[in-house]
């Protein structure tokens, strides 16, 4: 009888070790595996979007993107120029009217997308802003761009959906490194489209 006694602590204490063990060596396994993910998402080059333009200036020249749309806004608030290093800037389905100057000192931006608003007419001071790759104006009510649009020379992506457009400047040769460009839903005439096509011949020659 005192033998099954103890062989039966011997197994009991036997198998509360071996549960101990896996229970530390499980928690090795998290701990290691939370640091992966760490190491996986921490990325240092990775572009944190800002929501708020309240927690963006907390930080100012630490923000590069900032996307504030959907809000009904008349107008862009004037803090906005306080960050300095600004590369992307979304400000789109608004009620906006204008693209105030002080956009026009943020020369570092690349990415500005406009679309859905009611501009009417944009502003030559497009022109300063020479780092932009993407430009979205879409449906915004605008006849024509004005001739600057020649000086963004490194713009790649060129959105003009539904806007009823009548013309676009010669000035347009100049935009060599577009390789999207959207004029859906447009008011040009098709012999005009044809010298369109001849100004953008490095874009129209893939198709």
């Amino acid at each position: 009888m005192k033998t099954n006694i103890l062989l039966y602590l011997l197994l009991f204490s036997s198998f509360i070790y071996s549960q101990e063990i896996e229970e530390v060596i499980y928690k090795k396994e998290e701990i290691t595996s939370s640091k992966k993910k760490e190491e996986i998402n921490s990325d240092p080059k990775e572009i944190v979007t800002y929501y708020s333009l309240k927690e963006a200036l907390k930080t100012p020249k630490k923000v590069k993107a900032l996307q504030i749309r959907d809000k009904g806004l008349h107008e862009l608030p004037k803090e906005i120029k306080e960050l300095v290093n600004l590369e992307t800037l979304r400000v789109h389905h608004n009620r906006l009217t204008e693209i105030p100057d002080f956009i026009f000192s943020l020369t570092k931006l690349k990415e500005l997308e406009i679309g859905a608003n009611n501009l009417g007419i944009l502003t030559k001071n497009i022109g300063k802003l020479t780092n932009l790759e993407y430009l979205g104006l879409k449906a915004n009510g605008l006849i024509t761009l004005p001739k600057l649009i020649g000086k963004l020379t490194k713009l790649k992506t060129l959105n003009l959906d539904f806007n009823p457009i009548t013309s676009l400047p010669e000035s347009i040769k100049n935009l060599k490194k577009l390789k999207r460009f959207y004029l859906t839903g447009n008011k040009i005439p098709k012999n005009d489209i044809k010298k369109i096509k001849a100004l953008l011949p490095h874009y129209y020659r893939r198709y």
